[in-house]
């Protein structure tokens, strides 16, 4: 091999070991980058809870009491207890009791309603009772005194009782003029405007009684 030949291969294994260690070098620098994006991201994210921290805080609490009513709710079903079959039949005679002022033909069998003959079963959700979990739980959650806690729940749960009656009151027009609309209306309708309404008590309570705005 010519000298030429041997001074130019070295040539090139200078030229590979200087690229593999500008690479070595700039991958160390990416991962220096990386790591000094992920601790301002992990500190900008402590920062913001704790500015954050009350509502973070009442979120928690929300979301502890939700789960620890809907405990005592199935507990209760799965007991057998008669609190929610007596709930289930108050509001079935509540219901045919409204028809029975209109003249309509109205037959009441425990949790069954017949009107017209149109055939409505009242079920826990038509109790109102899930929407109650939630606005308790909201008004409880909320950084006030027991008595105001108290007065809201008081007030609140039977306005939500009430709005369920007229809900369920609509549901059987509903379903007596037009049944092919009945399946509409009961689902994509009601159920997600009864949010709503519980959003609504609630901001009602924060500024009669509460005092906020």
């Amino acid at each position: 091999m010519s000298a030429k030949a041997k001074d130019k291969r070295r040539s090139e294994k200078r030229s590979k070991s200087g690229k593999r260690v500008k690479t070595e070098k700039g991958g160390e620098k990416n991962n220096k980058d990386e790591t000094s994006v992920r601790r301002d991201l992990i500190t900008l994210l402590v920062e913001e809870a704790k500015e954050n921290k009350e509502v973070i805080k009442y979120l928690t609490l929300f979301i502890t009491l939700c789960f620890a009513f809907y405990i005592i709710y199935y507990f209760l079903t799965v007991s057998g207890s008669m609190v929610m079959a007596r709930l289930r039949n108050i509001t079935a005679l509540i219901l045919g009791a409204i028809f029975s002022l209109t003249g309509a033909d109205v037959v009441v069998k425990g949790a069954m309603v017949s009107l017209n003959d149109f055939p409505l079963e009242i079920i826990d959700e038509c109790t109102a009772v899930f929407s109650s979990i939630v606005y308790c739980s909201c008004v409880l959650a909320y950084p006030t005194t027991l008595k105001k806690k108290g007065l809201g729940i008081a007030l609140g749960i039977p306005s939500l009782y009430a709005i369920n009656i007229l809900r369920l009151t609509i549901l059987a027009l509903v379903g007596i003029s037009s049944p092919s609309m009945f399946e509409f209306v009961h689902v994509y309708l009601w159920q997600a405007s009864f949010i709503i309404f519980v959003v609504v008590i609630f901001l009602i309570w924060l500024k009669l009684v509460v005092g906020e705005r």
